[in-house]
């Protein structure tokens, strides 16, 4: 911003100069200093402490006999409500804009701009108010513009967490056996296991059967060792069977 230009925060305004005694006491010393003229000084004593101020609550309070003029008899509370609410932000919206209408046009007829904007930082710094958030009204050489808090830090966008990625390393890492690996290891796993525990079962019973009967009875020995054998070589064609 150039040393030309003026800042007029209407909030701070406001909030400052609530009544004519006290926009004297503040703006005299200015007007001894030089920094505002006589024709700033009466003008701003006349309209800083003024009824505009109040132009908002006016307007909202008008919502009241507004809705107490238009209510009909069938209308129930809900609808009594949202009436009276959208009447009383729209009486606020418009005391606002007529507000800051006479505000653009206190700014305007403003002869000192710089004189005017170095008085109003003085009495800032004297009463150790910091200037609120609000419209502020910025004329510079003949440019006129409005902003609305641009001293507020920027907001950063949120971000949105990452996602955790240990768990994603980890779980990639994990080869997991497919289907068909699962069905061989257990069609392997009961090949051998009932192989081998029938080739056992045959064999326990036939040295059971061999402790009942007669030892020199050759034929049975043959009959068992040939059933041991050929459980033996069952095994082993299924365990062929399901490698292949």
């Amino acid at each position: 911003m150039s040393n030309d230009s003026l800042r007029y925060n209407i909030r701070w305004v406001e909030h400052t100069f609530t009544s004519r005694n006290i926009t004297e006491s503040l703006l005299s010393p200015e007007r001894e200093s030089g920094n505002i003229t006589t024709n700033d000084y009466e003008a701003a004593t006349a309209f800083l402490p003024g009824f505009h101020r109040h132009y908002r609550l006016i307007g909202s309070t008008v919502a009241i006999p507004l809705t107490l003029a238009f209510r009909q008899p069938t209308w129930n509370t809900r609808r009594t409500y949202l009436f009276l609410t959208t009447a009383s932000l729209a009486g606020f919206v418009v005391g606002h804009v007529i507000s800051l209408s006479a505000h653009f046009k206190f700014v305007r007829s403003i002869e000192n701009p710089v004189g005017f904007s170095h008085a109003m930082e003085n009495i800032r710094m004297s009463t150790g108010g910091s200037a609120p958030p609000g419209p502020i009204i910025v004329r510079e050489g003949g440019k006129w513009s409005v902003e609305h808090d641009p001293d507020a830090p920027p907001t950063e966008p949120h971000s949105a967490p990452a996602p955790p990625t240990n768990s994603v390393a980890v779980s990639s890492s994990i080869k997991h056996p497919s289907k068909w690996d699962q069905i061989r290891n257990a069609n392997s796993r009961t090949a051998n296991s009932s192989s081998w525990d029938l080739l056992r079962q045959n064999h326990e019973r036939g040295r059971m059967a061999s402790g009942r009967e007669s030892e020199d009875d050759p034929e049975q020995i043959k009959d068992y060792d040939r059933a041991a054998e050929q459980a033996k070589f069952n095994a082993l064609l299924e365990k062929e069977r399901n490698f292949g």
